[in-house]
């Protein structure tokens, strides 16, 4: 897609160079908003990496004693809880012009709920193990779970205010710098953190740093100016609401193969939350090579959205869906490979950096693919219904990787393996939205 062309019209030259053109007319204040939802995401990634889902909070939860169930599904709460509500939400959101409102709201309910979460731990030695963990769990899941209904009005404020060929290059950028920050803090204050403090205090310290900059970044994002939305639905209620959805997703072929694909990577995900404890149970890693783990899966994850934004921008969506697939399938056999001794110790932190590239493929891939292909005045309809739908996948692979004390981790690893090259199918049976 080119660059609009803008022709003069009645304007007088002095008025023109009073007012410059808008780059984008159907995209209004397109620069500042680019600015702040770029910054929103370097810092929300940046003070998410202190809870990070493949290496702190799993050792903090197995060091509380938690099963693997409970330490699967707390590792994906920030996935889980981004997805579930949304289609419940999507009822509220649907026939309102401006979105922006419910996301400062839901901005206050989390940082509450992560103060919950933050709270557990200093309670260790004061309380049972059993209540700390379950504090711990409940909080960081309902801040989770308020993420749903911000994570919609997000999605809803990138279609509205950032045109198609620059979607790609905006979740690249959001990556690269959130990344990059995180990367060196990794490295840099999160190992000395761990290794200086003993237990809680060094969580709680990493707590505390990440919700900080997760609120900057809320306020950084509320911040933007926000058209109204146009071709507004009536209001429905919920009843109708399920049924306007049902008949959506029967209808629209090409909806549907998306929704399977995405829900497929997302039962993928099974494996993640074991990484790092798998990497202590065979070849002895410690908690001060965590943030290692963490600079690595970062830095795969830099490199990679540099490309994915530039192939998203240029080409298309759909390549990326095929990619994450590949690449999905083969991070699985590799980590058979390492299962069965096959591949040497020092090679292991490269799965957290294919791991992160495989992520962010299928996810920058799905969501600018899905805001391509859905109207505007029902697109939190599809969107909502979609993540809903994954979220209940994502719920799957917790289930999964609950199993993991019983199939073990080459059951675990041959169970994504499958899983990828069912995704893989799905994906090339997709069209470019941008071909048609």
């Amino acid at each position: 897609m080119t660059e609009p062309q803008h022709i003069a019209t009645s304007s007088s030259p002095a008025q023109s160079a009073a007012t410059p053109a808008e780059p984008y007319p159907d995209y209004p204040h397109f620069a500042t908003n680019y600015r702040l939802g770029i910054a929103n995401g370097v810092l929300f990634n940046t003070g998410l990496s202190f809870f990070h889902s493949r290496t702190i909070i799993p050792d903090f939860l197995n060091r509380l004693g938690a099963p693997s169930i409970v330490i699967a599904a707390t590792s994906l709460f920030e996935t889980i809880g981004w997805h579930l509500p949304q289609f419940i939400a999507s009822r509220y959101v649907v026939h309102r012009a401006l979105k922006l409102p419910l996301y400062r709201m839901a901005a206050i309910i989390r940082m509450l709920c992560v103060a919950v979460a933050i709270a557990a731990p200093l309670l260790y030695g004061l309380l049972p193990t059993s209540w700390v963990l379950t504090l711990f769990v409940l909080g960081f899941g309902a801040f989770a779970l308020a993420g749903g209904f911000a994570g919609l009005v997000f999605m809803e404020l990138v279609a509205k205010t950032c045109p198609p060929h620059k979607r790609g290059s905006y979740f690249s950028w959001r990556a690269v710098l959130g990344n990059v920050t995180a990367a060196i803090l990794g490295v840099a204050v999160v190992g000395p953190i761990i290794g200086a403090m003993e237990f809680p205090h060094q969580y709680v310290t990493l707590f505390v740093i990440g919700a900080v900059v997760i609120a900057v970044s809320f306020y950084v994002f509320a911040l933007q100016k926000e058209p109204p939305t146009r071709d507004l639905p009536p209001q429905r209620s919920m009843r109708q609401h399920v049924g306007h959805a049902r008949n959506i997703f029967n209808k629209d072929h090409r909806f549907r193969k998306l929704v399977v694909l995405r829900g497929l990577m997302m039962i993928w995900l099974a494996g993640t939350p074991f990484y790092f404890l798998f990497a202590r149970e065979r070849f002895g890693f410690h908690e001060t090579e965590i943030g290692l783990c963490i600079a690595a899966e970062l830095g795969g994850s830099i490199l990679a959205n540099i490309l994915w934004g530039y192939i998203s921008n240029r080409i298309g969506n759909r390549i990326l869906l095929v990619v994450a697939s590949v690449i999905a399938t083969l991070l699985s056999v590799a980590l058979l490979l390492f299962d069965s001794g096959l591949l040497p110790w020092w090679l292991f932190f490269g799965v957290f950096a294919v791991s992160a590239s495989a992520e962010s493929s299928a996810g920058t891939g799905g969501i600018n693919y899905t805001l391509e292909i859905v109207p505007e005045g029902e697109r939190p309809t599809f969107v909502g219904m979609m993540n809903t739908l994954l979220a209940l996948a994502c719920g799957v692979a917790v289930m999964v990787g609950g199993l993991r004390d019983v199939i073990g981790y080459t059951g675990l690893f041959a169970f994504t393996t499958a899983v990828g090259l069912a995704a893989l199918a799905m994906a090339v049976q997709l069209k470019e939205p941008r071909n048609a």
